[in-house]
């Protein structure tokens, strides 16, 4: 075996070890590319509500606790309002419940249903639906932040 041999030898091997870092990267890479974002609804949403004429803005906040319940906060105005959230994944409906009080003292008790649309992505995914505040209906948007 003569040194051009083993030149060529050695630089297979080198070419063989940067071919498998490659890719090996590669494959790295993209279990990062389709990981899972997490549940649908956690985070802040904001938005806006109409009801008998007046448009709301809204923001909402929810979390998935550690016994799968979502919990969420409603600021609206000021007053933060606790969220009971509920989420249908066949269909994506969402039902929200908000009781609490506004910021001069007045009992809130607020109901809302929609659907998520966009689903599939993160920066443009939306509920939509109807708000009820008491005897009014009006309709609610709000997007994900």
């Amino acid at each position: 075996m003569n040194i051009m041999d083993k030149k060529k030898g050695i630089l297979d091997l080198t070419v063989r070890i940067t071919r498998g870092f490659v890719a090996l990267l590669l494959l790295s890479v993209s279990v990062y590319i389709y990981a899972q974002e997490g549940h649908p609804l956690t985070g802040t949403w904001s938005g806006d509500r109409v009801s008998n004429g007046t448009k709301v803005r809204l923001l909402l906040i929810m979390d998935l606790q550690p016994d799968q319940q979502i919990e969420g906060t409603l600021i609206e105005n000021g007053a933060r309002i606790p969220l009971d959230i509920t989420l249908n994944p066949e269909d994506w409906s969402v039902s929200i419940i908000a009781q609490g009080q506004n910021r001069a003292g007045d009992v809130v008790n607020y109901q809302a249903t929609g659907v998520i649309e966009n689903v599939g992505t993160a920066n443009q995914r939306m509920i939509v639906g109807t708000w009820q505040d008491g005897g009014d209906v009006g309709e609610f948007q709000v997007r994900m932040n």
